[in-house]
């Protein structure tokens, strides 16, 4: 009789037990559709257990159904639509890995199932704000809800700027500058047989990363000695550029490297002197186009430093020469002292002042 009645008293235990693990599970079915690397439908369930603890009876079972999708290399979004009963909610939320969406779902879940009230539409719809959270709706039945989510907290206010602030003048930066280059350094091979050095200066203005410059240069003197039957004659050359380039810069703010088009004419006086020489004065004129590169260092926000190199093709080749006196030749013929060169290359620097 002892044996039956302990036999008895341990069913009625385990029975008991059983009963009691059967309320504690989390009446909750999970439909989990994630990506590979995302944590997997079991390991959600075991945090919502977790979280809810033992959960009362409830007259119907939660349903939920998790969708994750990845909208960019690192922004990932979950849609999670819960049902209860009658009751149907949508919840948009959106994190920057799979594992915190997943964990976001767990604890929604828990936090419904773990409610000491009785759930209503707005537990379902959540109140909540989340990241990235967005409204949503269902129907099932009579009953319908939508997601709400707080207000978005207001941004923070600025307080006015005083009048006689020294940022009360300050705006968006312009988008365009007066530039003045002065001085502008020169150094040239070609198109005059020397190598040429020269001082000038640029204005112009700038548009963005565009830049539209007018220049003019004034060359050094250059000199050329004939002699002929004892006799010495000299070439004096004068030469003037004026020019106009357009750049784009292509690199950095401090730092810009910006590719030019530019187009020159050049004036070059000749004047020859010497013992009875028929012609003393003499000038010519031509064109040129060429490419350049020019790259500016700014030192402060109106003041840089420039430096551009240019290849120039000349669009004419004027010949220099000289006619001498009857007495100083027998055929008093002209003679040719040196053609131009068709090409040249110029490197110039200056500091440019911004306006």
């Amino acid at each position: 009789m002892f044996r039956l009645a302990t036999a008895l008293l341990c069913a009625a235990g385990l029975l008991s037990a059983g009963r009691a693990y059967a309320q504690s599970a989390a009446p909750i079915e999970l439909k989990w559709n994630a990506i590979e690397s995302c944590p997997k439908a079991e390991t959600v369930i075991a945090r919502v257990h977790k979280i809810a603890g033992s959960s009362r009876p409830t007259p119907n079972t939660l349903r939920a159904e998790a969708t994750i999708t990845q909208t960019s290399e690192r922004r990932f979004s979950l849609q999670l639509e819960i049902r209860y009963g009658n009751l149907a909610a949508v919840r948009t939320i959106e994190g920057k890995s799979c594992k915190d969406l997943a964990g976001a779902a767990a604890v929604a879940l828990a936090l419904l199932l773990s409610s000491e009230e009785p759930l209503n539409e707005r537990d379902l719809a959540g109140t909540s704000t989340t990241t990235g959270a967005s409204n949503g709706s269902n129907q099932t039945g009579d009953n319908q809800t939508s997601t709400q989510t707080s207000p978005a907290k207001p941004p923070p206010v600025t307080p006015p700027v005083p009048p006689d602030s020294p940022d009360a003048d300050e705006g968006p930066p312009r988008r365009w500058n007066l530039l003045l280059v002065a001085p502008l350094a020169a150094l040239s091979a070609g198109p005059l047989p020397q190598l040429s050095r020269g001082l000038g200066v640029a204005a112009g203005f700038s548009h963005d990363r565009w830049r539209f410059l007018a220049e003019g240069k004034a060359w050094a003197s250059q000199r050329e000695t004939i002699g002929n039957l004892g006799d010495e004659y000299a070439l004096e050359l004068e030469r003037y550029t004026i020019g106009a380039r357009g750049c784009r810069a292509v690199l950095g703010a401090r730092f810009e490297l910006a590719p030019c088009l530019l187009a020159s004419a050049h004036h070059l006086s000749v004047r020859g002197s010497g013992r009875n020489l028929v012609s003393g004065n003499d000038s010519t004129t031509w064109a040129s186009v060429g490419i350049g590169a020019q790259a500016r260092l700014l030192i402060t926000p109106w003041l840089g430093l420039v430096a551009a190199l240019d290849g120039e093709l000349q669009l004419s080749r004027a010949e220099i020469g000289m006619t001498l006196p009857a007495q100083a030749s027998p055929t008093a013929t002209p003679i040719a002292v040196r053609r131009l060169s068709p090409v040249a290359a110029t490197l110039a620097i200056g500091s440019q002042w911004i306006f």
